[in-house]
C-alpha cells in the first residue's frame, strides 16, 4: 500500500503544480519479472516518476509512453518483452526472460476521476479487498481500458452482464486469495480483466518503549506497515532517557485493548525487558486473534516467562501457544539494533506471507507465484 500512498500524494502535488500526469499498472506478466501484477509507477509531465514497474529496465521507455498518453487523454496497453538478451533489449541488455504488459492511462487529482476514486478506496478500507481492472478490449462499445470495479461496491463498468461476470469472479480472488486473470467474451468481443487482492495492512504493536524501537520503527514505516508502541506506567528504560524519543508516541491500555481486539493481521511484539510486564500482558494478547507473538530475549528467559505467566495450563489451546515466537527473529547474524530490528520484521514478514524465510538459493520453485490465468 506505500506505493499507492506515495503515488496518491505526489498526484496530488502534481495537480498543484499544474502539471499533467499518467498512472502504469503491470497487467499481466509472462515468465520471469522483476515485479509483478498490480506494481504501479505516476509519471509526471516533466519526467519524475513515482513507484516502479520493472527493476529499472523499462522505466525510461514508460516515461516516453506515458507523455504520449497524456497528450492524447486516451489510455493504451503495452507489451515488453525482454526475454531477449540482446543489445536491443531494453534497459542495459540484460533480459529479465519475461513478457509483460503494462497499462498506461491519464489521471488527474480529482474527485470524479475514477482511478484515483479506487486508489483512495485501498488506502482507506479495511480488511481484505480486491480490484477489477478492464486492461484490453476488441470494443470500445462495450468496456475501455481503466474500468474498474472495487469489492465493496465502488468503481464503474458500464456493460451490466462483464459487470456482473467481474463481481462474481473478483469474489472467487479473494476467497483463494490470488491475484488472478481472466479472459471474458462479451458479444464475441475479446476482454481482459486483472483481479488484485489486497491484504489489510499489517499492523504492529509494540510492548516496551526501549531505545531500539527507534530502528524498528524507521525500517517498519518505510515498508508501508502501521507500528504502535506502548508500555508500563513505569518503564524500566524511561522513553524520554534515550535519543529520538520524540518520535515514540506511546498508547495507553484502553487504546492498546481497542488495537488488539479490532485490528486484522497484527503482530506483537515483546521488545521490552521488564520480565514482570511481560508476565502481565502475554495472558491478554495469548487469548486475542492476534496470529503472531514474538518476544525478544534468549529461549531460557522466554520459558521462565511462560512458566511463571501461567501460560501452560488447560486454559491455553495448543494453537495459543503456537502463535509465540522466540527467540524472536531470522537467524541473520544480528547484533545491532538495526540488524536486530531488521531480523524480527523480516520474519513477521515472512510469517504473514507463508514463507520460511530461508535463502532463495534453497529454492527449486519461481521465485513469485505464479498468476492464475482463466479461473
Amino acid at each position: 500500500m506505500k506505493e499507492i500512498r506515495t503515488i496518491v500524494e505526489n498526484l496530488k502535488i502534481a495537480n498543484s503544480k499544474g502539471l499533467k500526469a499518467a498512472l502504469a499498472t503491470v497487467v499481466k506478466v509472462y515468465g520471469s519479472s522483476y515485479r509483478r501484477p498490480g506494481a504501479r509507477m505516476l509519471i509526471r509531465e516533466d519526467g519524475f516518476w513515482f513507484g516502479s514497474v520493472s527493476g529499472g529496465c523499462l522505466e525510461g521507455d514508460v516515461i516516453s509512453k506515458a507523455k504520449e498518453v497524456m497528450k492524447t487523454g486516451k489510455s493504451q496497453l503495452f507489451k515488453y518483452d525482454t526475454r531477449q538478451n540482446a543489445k536491443n533489449a531494453f534497459g542495459m541488455g540484460y533480459g529479465c526472460n519475461g513478457l509483460l504488459e503494462i497499462l498506461i492511462e491519464p489521471i488527474d487529482y480529482n474527485e470524479n476521476n475514477q482511478s484515483l476514486s479506487i486508489l483512495n478506496h485501498l488506502l482507506t478500507v479495511q480488511g481484505l479487498q480486491g480490484l477489477s481492472t478492464i486492461y484490453y478490449s476488441e470494443d470500445d462499445e462495450i468496456t475501455t481500458l481503466g474500468e474498474r470495479y472495487h469489492s465493496n461496491g465502488t468503481g464503474f463498468i458500464r456493460n451490466a452482464a462483464l459487470a456482473q461476470l467481474v463481481e462474481n469472479d473478483l469474489k472467487t480472488a479473494i476467497e483463494a486469495n490470488e491475484t488472478l486473470s481472466k479472459t471474458y467474451k462479451i458479444d464475441s468481443k475479446k476482454v481482459k480483466v486483472l483481479h488484485e487482492v489486497f491484504q489489510p495492512k499489517l499492523n504492529i504493536l509494540i510492548y516496551g518503549a526501549v531505545f531500539h524501537v527507534i530502528p524498528f520503527m524507521r525500517i517498519a514505516n518505510e515498508l508501508g506497515y502501521n507500528v504502535h508502541v506502548t508500555d508500563s506506567f513505569d518503564p524500566i528504560q524511561p522513553v524520554w532517557n534515550f535519543p529520538n524519543s520524540d518520535e515514540i508516541t506511546i498508547m495507553d491500555e484502553a487504546e492498546v485493548n481497542v488495537l488488539i481486539e479490532n485490528t486484522p493481521n497484527l503482530a506483537v511484539v515483546f521488545l521490552t525487558h521488564n520480565f514482570f510486564y511481560i508476565k502481565e500482558e502475554l495472558p491478554k494478547v495469548l487469548k486475542s486473534d492476534a496470529p503472531y507473538i514474538g518476544i525478544l530475549g534468549s529461549r531460557k528467559k522466554t520459558q521462565k516467562i511462560l512458566r511463571e505467566a501461567e501460560v501452560n495450563d488447560d486454559n491455553y489451546s495448543t494453537s495459543e501457544l503456537a502463535k509465540i515466537h522466540y527467540p524472536i527473529g531470522l537467524d541473520i547474524g544480528a547484533n545491532t539494533p538495526e540488524e536486530i530490528a531488521l531480523s524480527i520484521i523480516a520474519e513477521i514478514r515472512a510469517f504473514f506471507s507463508n514463507k520460511t524465510g530461508e535463502s532463495l538459493k534453497k529454492s527449486d520453485g519461481f521465485i513469485h507465484k505464479k498468476v492464475v490465468t482463466g479461473f
